[in-house]
């Protein structure tokens, strides 16, 4: 749709200079939209830069950037462009250069990983993997009768029965947000991409409050106080611990069949206590 418009402009210009005017050639034209796309993803790193920042993350990012370049497997040829913006969601998600030097250790390259993963070409393993949090919770009622600084209009509270990865333990509430719910003027908002979480049933989340703090401070907001996270990818969990994935899917891998074999896959991920994508 850009480089149509951008071919209207352009014949439009050529039109109005006079007869002697011709249409730029497909190479003028391609190198104008080059431009243009490297200027949008130089305004986009900008802006998660100075969100990183805000969030005290610069450093890791810098330290980041030290480790070398990424290899990219799912694209064709590594980046200088690519590496920076990887170091960049790397820093986001909490993960450091001792991280990325711990998990080439285990020949698993988190630029790589965080490449595929913004990609939208990632398996569950490897969402598991970025996520900070990862927990069995039971959903509570939508609650959405206050005024909210991040900006979502309602939030779906969650009681953890068991947390398989991160700072939460049994008992706690984790919060997702959600940019459903009702609108000032009255009327209902519905994002169709959200999970429709059921009151009283048991998911498998995996989250990162990480991920939510650095998207709340790109849209210039706030993040709330309670401990409240994004969602990667999330399972309706069965009596039997069986799963079933009811948050769109956005994969390259097998599903994992129970809780068990998640637990099991978190085993082997594992690279030590202290292993981060943790929330600090």
């Amino acid at each position: 749709m850009e480089k149509v418009k951008m071919l209207r402009i352009l014949i439009l210009i050529g039109a109005l200079g006079g007869l002697g005017a011709s249409v730029p050639s497909h190479a003028a034209l391609k190198d104008a939209i080059a431009e243009r796309g490297r200027q949008e993803v130089h305004k986009n790193q900008q802006e998660r830069l100075q969100a990183l920042t805000q969030r005290g993350r610069i450093g890791s990012f810098q330290q980041l950037l030290g480790t070398g370049r990424m290899q990219v497997a799912s694209s064709t040829g590594a980046s200088e462009a690519a590496s920076r913006d990887a170091a960049i969601d790397l820093a986001a998600l909490g993960f450091t250069a001792a991280d990325v030097k711990a998990y080439r250790a285990r020949q698993i390259d988190l630029f790589d990983v965080a490449h595929r993963f913004f990609e939208g070409i990632t398996s569950p393993t490897e969402q598991m993997l970025m996520a900070d949090t990862i927990v069995i919770g039971t959903a509570g009622q939508m609650r959405g009768a206050r005024d909210r600084i991040d900006g979502f209009l309602t939030e779906v509270p969650f009681s953890v029965a068991k947390s398989l990865k991160g700072s939460r333990t049994a008992g706690d509430i984790v919060h997702i947000p959600m940019n459903s719910g009702p609108l000032p003027d009255g009327n209902y908002q519905r994002d169709f991409s959200e999970v429709q979480f059921a009151y009283g049933k048991k998911y498998l989340l995996v989250l990162s409050k990480n991920w939510y703090e650095q998207f709340v401070a790109i849209k210039k907001k706030r993040a709330e106080s309670s401990f409240t996270a994004l969602p990667y990818v999330v399972y309706e969990i069965a009596e039997n611990n069986a799963l079933r994935r009811v948050s769109r899917t956005l994969k390259a891998g097998p599903e994992p069949e129970n809780v068990e074999s998640v637990e099991a896959e978190l085993r082997r991920l594992a690279v030590s206590s202290s292993q981060t994508g943790g929330v600090r």
